[in-house]
C-alpha cells in the first residue's frame, strides 16, 4: 500500500481538520503547529464524528461529550471511554500530505 496523497496541505486548516475518504475509511487529518496527523473521523465513545472538534497541540477534543484523543497514538483521557481511535502514519511531502492506512500508530486491533 505505503504512503497515498490524500490532499494538499493547503486545503488542511491550521489548528482545524479536513475530513477526506481513503481506501473505505473516513480519515481525519489535523493540522497543528506540531504537525499534521491522520486519525478516524469517529470517537470511540458514543460514536459521534470528531470533524470540527477542536484541535489543540496534539489533541482533538469531540465535539459532543468533550473526550480527548491523543492524535499521536489515538489514546483517550477521562472517564468515558478507555478504547483508543485508529492513528495513521502520516507525512508532509512538499504539498502534499500522505498517509499510509496499512501503517496504524495506535494500540488498537
Amino acid at each position: 500500500m505505503g504512503m497515498q496523497i490524500v490532499a494538499q496541505l493547503a486545503d488542511v486548516p491550521m489548528n482545524g481538520s479536513l475530513v477526506v475518504a481513503h481506501e473505505g475509511e473516513q480519515v481525519l487529518l489535523t493540522r497543528t503547529d506540531l504537525g499534521v496527523f491522520a486519525i478516524e473521523n469517529r470517537c470511540s465513545h458514543a460514536f459521534q464524528e470528531l470533524a470540527g472538534g477542536k484541535v489543540k497541540k496534539v489533541f482533538i477534543f469531540c465535539p459532543l461529550h468533550g473526550v480527548r484523543f491523543d492524535m499521536r497514538n489515538g489514546c483517550p483521557s477521562g472517564e468515558l471511554t478507555d478504547k483508543p481511535i485508529k492513528v495513521w502514519a502520516c507525512e508532509v511531502q512538499g504539498d502534499a500530505v500522505t498517509v499510509d492506512l496499512s501503517r496504524r500508530l495506535d494500540a488498537g486491533e
